[in-house]
């Protein structure tokens, strides 16, 4: 006989193939977590320079936080872990520019789209350097994202941060799945 525990992960192991062409979201932040849930495995992107970069998405704490590790070049790492805080997802940022910031899914967004805004951070005070301010994400099926963000300079006053445009638009494409080798 099944225990719970043992139905529920093979009721998530048949799920995992449908991945990103899971059911669309229904607007709540959980569900928004399932939904960037479905990026476990290995990306890739390129800047508009050409510059390839990579990301990687795991669940780790029992499948309740996704962590995000974009690897930007030698020695250049960058760390987002995802969560819920209550009844809201929340993105926790740690920049190599040294600040850590949270930012907080906006609600009643595009359920295509999912869009963070700045909640608070720490080390905004570095002059010379900026933090994450916003950023979205679009799910476009199985083996494709697009990303944004957006960066302010650190003590820019709330005014200038609305009035910044978003960063370009990065396709990322898998590279691989949970479990295959890269």
């Amino acid at each position: 006989m099944y225990t719970k525990l043992e139905a529920l992960l093979v009721f998530s192991i048949l799920l995992l193939p449908t991945g990103l062409c899971a059911a669309k979201s229904d607007g709540s932040a959980a569900n928004a977590l399932k939904q960037l849930s479905s990026l476990v495995g290995a990306w890739e992107g390129k800047f508009e320079d050409g510059r390839p970069h990579s990301v990687s998405y795991r669940l780790t704490a029992g499948g309740t936080v996704l962590v995000e590790t974009w690897t930007l070049g030698p020695g250049r790492e960058s760390l987002t872990l995802y969560h819920m805080d209550g009844e809201t997802l929340v993105a926790d940022h740690y920049c190599p520019q040294g600040n850590q910031i949270r930012l907080q899914l906006r609600e009643g967004g595009d359920v295509d789209k999912l869009s963070f805004a700045f909640r608070d951070g720490t080390n905004l005070q570095v002059k010379g350097k900026s933090h994450q301010h916003a950023f979205w994400i679009k799910l476009n099926g199985q083996n494709s994202f697009v990303r944004s963000e957006t960066y302010v300079e650190n003590g820019g006053t709330s005014t200038e941060a609305a009035n910044m445009s978003p960063g370009e638009e990065i396709t990322y494409t898998r590279i691989a799945s949970p479990g295959q080798e890269r």
